[in-house]
């Protein structure tokens, strides 16, 4: 039997939209603080706005997810692509910092229908049989994205704070076009809206909580990786995110596709455990070797947990739901990131950044354990599964 063609035009035109709107938003979000403080405004209110706009994003997730299901997902893509107009403008030309905070609550929340329509959208393009390794290369959408957006960003600030709003606001226009000319799928139609009880689904999110606990350190490395290389003396300070993207990279183009053979939980249990010891390194590194070694395993495990749980849970849950499925997946992760920025800071502040990482590898080595709990009856094919195919859930 022939292997399904996994790089449709469809999926290039969806992992284009995925990697503009990263584009756009990873320009945003490194140069407002610098908006913030030309406002008057403190660099604890500076740093707020990430944690505003990521707890927005994360708290919205689920019950976006579920009304882009109901609304249909390239609806909602085009609604927020529109939205996203709106909000960089209006970043333009506001002064008030509070009213930012809120105007930041508002696209963060707008944020997470674009992630979670998006990810379902794409789900429906991959064939099943190929479904680990379409996921891992759909991951790399934002990783593309990020390596280049906060320099873009930086450099079109330098024209002025509204030239960089109005670039934004230009992108986020030419992103609604674009999602416009998608191809609809046979579950993107528009339904009646459900009730509250069931914009979450309880059983997805409680086995996200083995990817929180991964997040919270995943959080720590974002903001405070730079500052612990400076403390230690490793040059470059950027040395780290390098390595982890070039390993995330390499990674999910390798090894992604024993997923599909062989079933997701044998990317996902390696995965999984490679994180711990990634923080654990990092803890104690003092030279190169140690940091280019915590981050190669960090990638390789976030590379691969991320695609291979995906995977596993839209295999073992009701196709119609995808949106509230990726949804209650970046409630999680969104959540476990946030808390581990703040908590990794506080623990940082008081007793060093390397017991901070000591604590974060220490919580991560419960996602497995977590997992395995969490999971029993999805495995069994007891969730709501609809009329899935519940194929390589190894």
């Amino acid at each position: 039997m022939s292997t399904p063609r996994l790089l449709t035009p469809r999926f290039a035109a969806l992992w284009i939209f995925q990697f503009a709107t990263f584009f756009s938003v990873f320009q945003l979000l490194p140069v407002i603080p610098l908006r913030i403080l030309d406002l008057g405004g403190s660099k604890a209110a500076a740093g707020s706005f990430l944690a505003v706009y990521t707890f927005a994003s994360a708290f919205a997730a689920p019950a976006m997810g579920t009304i882009a299901d109901h609304v249909g997902r390239r609806r909602m893509l085009i609604i927020a692509s529109i939205l996203f107009i709106v909000f960089s403008l209006l970043y333009g030309i506001v002064p008030w910092l509070p009213l930012v905070l809120l105007i930041g609550v508002a696209h963060g929340t707008l944020w997470s229908a674009i992630l979670s329509s998006a990810g379902a959208i794409m789900t429906d393009y991959i064939p099943v049989a190929r479904r680990t390794e379409g996921l891992a290369y759909w991951g790399l959408a934002p990783t593309a994205a990020i390596a280049i957006a906060p320099a873009v960003g930086l450099y079109v600030y330098r024209l002025g704070w509204l030239a960089l709003c109005c670039e934004l606001a230009a992108l986020s226009a030419i992103t609604a076009i674009w999602a416009s000319r998608l191809p609809e799928t046979a579950l993107d139609e528009k339904r009646t809206m459900p009730p509250l009880r069931e914009l979450w689904d309880w059983q997805v999110a409680r086995a996200t909580l083995s990817l929180a606990v991964v997040a919270f350190g995943h959080g720590g490395v974002t903001s405070y990786v730079a500052i612990l290389s400076l403390e230690r003396g490793i040059k470059p300070e950027s040395l780290f995110f390098t390595v982890f993207a070039l390993s995330t990279i390499f990674i999910r183009i390798v090894a992604a596709r024993l997923g599909d053979r062989f079933g997701p939980k044998v990317l996902l249990y390696p995965a999984f455990a490679a994180i711990p010891v990634s923080f654990a390194i990092l803890a104690v590194a003092t030279t190169r070797e140690q940091m280019i070694a915590s981050a190669i395993l960090f990638g390789f495990g976030m590379g691969l947990s991320f695609p291979a749980f995906m995977t596993f849970v839209v295999t073992n849950t009701d196709e119609r739901r995808r949106g509230r499925t990726f949804g209650s997946v970046i409630w999680a992760f969104d959540t476990g990131i946030g808390i581990g920025s703040l908590a990794v800071g506080v623990i940082g502040q008081r007793h060093g950044l390397g017991a901070a990482f000591g604590i974060a590898a220490a919580l991560s080595c419960l996602s497995i354990p977590i997992f395995v709990a969490t999971t029993r009856q999805m495995a069994r094919g007891t969730a709501v599964a609809g009329n899935g195919v519940h194929a390589g859930t190894g």
